[in-house]
Formats: C-alpha cells, sequence, structure tokens
C-alpha cells in the first residue's frame, strides 16, 4: 500500500505548531494554537477579551516566519493591519482579520488625557482616536455650574515645551493633553 506513517505524522506535528500571538491590553496575553479559519474575533474571546485599558484599535502584524510576537515597527518586511476594535466588536465583518500562522494580533494601550478644573470629575482619562474636547468633558463628567467652556484652554507638549492653547468643544484632543476648564465670570 505505502502510506508511510511517519509521513502522516510530521504533517499532523507540522500543522500542529501553527499558532498566534496575543499581546497587550487582554486578560490573558499568549500564545495561541491557530486553529483552520480562525478569526481575529476567536483569537481575541480566546486570550480573554480585551481590558477596559484597550485602545479603539488591534493591529495584526504579519511577519514572515516569525518565531515569536513581532510588535508594529519591530520589522519592516511584515505588513501591518490596523483593525478597528468597536466595529470588529459590533459585528463588522470587514474588521474580522482571517488569521495566519505566526501573525501576532497587538492591543495597544490607550492614550491617555488630563481634565481639570471646573469639571465634575477632574483626572485622568483613556481615549480612543478621534476624542473631541466636549467628550473629554463627558468622561469627566461635564462642566460644573462654575465651569466656563467658552474659554477652555489645553496645555499640550510643543517641542518639548507646555503651550497653552485656546480650544473649542469641537476640536480634537490628543494624547498626553491637560484640558483645563476655568471658572466663569459672575
Amino acid at each position: 500500500f505505502g502510506f508511510g506513517g511517519s509521513d502522516f505524522h510530521m504533517v499532523v506535528e507540522e500543522y500542529r505548531s501553527q499558532r498566534v500571538f496575543v499581546v497587550g491590553e487582554v486578560r490573558q496575553p499568549g500564545t495561541y494554537q491557530l486553529t483552520g479559519g480562525m478569526l481575529l474575533i476567536e483569537a481575541l474571546a480566546t486570550a480573554g477579551s480585551t481590558l477596559g485599558s484597550a485602545s479603539g484599535e488591534v493591529v495584526v502584524v504579519r511577519a514572515k516566519g516569525a518565531g515569536g510576537p513581532v510588535l508594529p515597527g519591530q520589522d519592516d518586511a511584515a505588513e501591518t493591519i490596523s483593525v478597528n476594535l468597536r466595529e470588529l466588536q459590533t459585528g463588522a465583518t470587514s474588521q474580522n482579520v482571517l488569521l495566519r500562522d505566526g501573525d501576532t494580533i497587538f492591543v495597544p494601550l490607550a492614550e491617555t488625557i488630563y481634565v481639570f478644573g471646573q469639571v465634575r470629575s477632574p483626572g485622568s482619562y483613556s481615549i480612543k482616536k478621534d476624542t473631541t474636547v466636549l467628550q473629554a468633558l463627558s468622561l469627566a463628567g461635564g462642566v460644573t455650574e462654575f465651569g466656563a467652556t467658552n474659554r477652555i484652554n489645553i496645555v499640550r507638549l510643543i517641542d518639548d515645551e507646555p503651550k497653552e492653547i485656546r480650544v473649542k468643544l469641537n476640536d480634537m484632543v490628543q494624547p498626553g493633553d491637560t484640558v483645563m476648564v476655568p471658572e466663569r465670570f459672575f
């Protein structure tokens, strides 16, 4: 018949060793076995889902012959696929990448801003991409009755120097910004 058992064993071993790496803001980062037709959402679920500290995106890094996790920017030849986490979680199939052997699924930490002054809950807050000043204020519980929404400033590091910038409610905040709500004049 000519069916060599060792050939069969080798194929099974090769298939079994296919894996993906899940790193970053997930409950159980680690190396996971890649099953046939595994999609991104399944790998994230296997890793215990994303943490509240996760940013709004997931990056799949596809590096040739990776023996371990490869982060974005570590391998210039690697292909990177950015996925909107919220769209993925709400069932957008276009965001649900079919995984390949050696893929690294990287869930970055959300960026932080600080909100101070006349807001109900001053402090630091995690933001997603494209967060407005108004959204930042809502994270901080909204402006108090003493707050002046027409004179909000942001302190932003520009060339390592803190600069104060007057902003409108629909302006975008940037990671590291400090949003300051002054008291209104009575």
